[in-house]
C-alpha cells in the first residue's frame, strides 16, 4: 500500500502535527512549577512606600550591617545604635531558585552587636538575607546577598 501524497494528505498531516505541538506545549506549562517570590505581593506592594522609608533611613546610617561568611556560619555585625537589649527583629534567609529552604530566625545579638547562623541546613547556592531590625522603636531594613559554597 502507497500512501499518495497530494495536498489534502497534506493538510491533514499539518493539522495533526499542530493539534500535537499544541497539547505537548500544554502538558509542558502545566507541569512546569512556578514559584512566586512571595505569594502576597499584591499586598506588599500597596506598602512599598513604606519599605522605600525603611530602606532610606538605613542607608543615612554611617555604618550598615557587615556579613561575614565562612565554612560553617554566617555572622552579622550590626552597627552601635544603642544597648544590645534595645535590638529586636526577624533575619530572613530567602532562596530565590526555591523557596522551600527558606527560614527566618529573629535578631538577637550579643555584646560585641554580632550575631551568628549555621549553615549547616542551607544548600549551596544563593541566598539573600533580608533583616527587618529596629533598635528603641526606629526601624531599618537590610538586604545582604549571601552565596553558600
Amino acid at each position: 500500500m502507497k500512501i499518495k501524497f497530494n495536498w489534502g494528505f497534506g493538510i491533514v498531516v499539518s493539522f495533526i502535527l499542530f493539534a500535537l505541538a499544541t497539547f505537548v506545549m500544554v502538558y509542558i506549562s502545566v507541569s512546569t512549577n512556578v514559584d512566586l517570590v512571595t505569594e502576597d505581593y499584591y499586598e506588599k506592594e500597596l506598602k512599598y512606600q513604606q519599605h522605600i522609608d525603611l530602606v532610606k533611613r538605613t542607608s543615612a546610617l554611617t555604618q550598615n550591617i557587615d556579613i561575614n561568611i565562612t565554612e560553617t556560619n554566617i555572622i552579622l555585625k550590626y552597627p552601635n545604635l544603642g544597648a544590645p537589649s534595645a535590638y529586636s527583629g526577624v533575619v530572613y534567609f530567602f532562596r530565590p531558585s526555591d523557596k522551600r529552604g527558606d527560614f527566618q530566625k529573629n535578631v538577637g545579638i550579643d555584646s560585641t552587636y554580632m550575631q551568628s547562623f549555621s549553615t549547616e541546613q542551607m544548600q549551596q547556592g544563593l541566598w539573600r538575607a533580608k533583616i527587618f531590625w529596629s533598635v528603641d522603636k526606629k526601624e531599618y531594613y537590610s538586604e545582604l546577598p549571601i552565596i553558600i559554597q
